[in-house]
């Protein structure tokens, strides 16, 4: 599909999504700030466990988890890596990260449970990122919950305006200003 379609997609899927404008936003902050973490494969259940903890909306933490996805990665990747290692005083100076030994080294030490190799080829570049990924993680969640709430009590208000419509209702629910009641 392509970006205007799977936006138009998500569009749709956020319009029909139930709960309050502060649960919806809360779980979809939650799927945001873990898809900022570099444990990959584990950002849907994560999210979906944060929101449920929090009592945010599960869904939309699935549909803010995919904020990594494979054309996000790589950025994310990097900037967790060197703000990690910022964070932690490390000389980067010649020592790019390898993000495929990395990932190759992760995938060998668990299917052979070696501890030494992970170790040894995996933790020199996942601890920074694992350091950068909180601060990126707690911005990312605070802007994303932010920005949620104007949008989702918008779309939640022409929601009713639109079913009230569809219902012959032609005034709102409530006495107008002013009115005698």
């Amino acid at each position: 599909m392509g970006w205007r379609r799977t936006g138009a997609y998500l569009w749709h899927r956020l319009q029909r999504i139930p709960g309050t404008p502060s649960s919806i936003a809360a779980g979809f902050a939650c799927g945001v700030g873990i898809a900022m973490t570099p444990f990959y494969g584990t950002h849907i259940v994560t999210a979906g466990l944060m929101a449920w903890a929090i009592r945010g909306n599960v869904f939309a933490a699935v549909m803010g988890a995919q904020a990594a996805n494979p054309w996000t990665a790589p950025p994310l990747w990097f900037g967790a890596y060197y703000l990690g290692a910022w964070m932690m005083g490390v000389d980067l100076k010649g020592h790019p990260p390898n993000f495929i030994q990395m990932f190759k080294g992760l995938t060998e030490a668990t299917l052979n449970l070696d501890m030494q190799m992970f170790l040894d080829r995996v933790w020199p570049i996942f601890w920074p990122m694992i350091v950068g990924s909180i601060p990126m993680t707690i911005v990312a969640g605070t802007v994303a919950y932010f920005a949620m709430i104007p949008v989702l009590k918008t779309v939640q208000a022409r929601k009713i305006l639109r079913l009230q419509r569809k219902a012959g209702v032609a005034h709102p629910p409530f006495p107008p200003a002013g009115a005698d009641v």
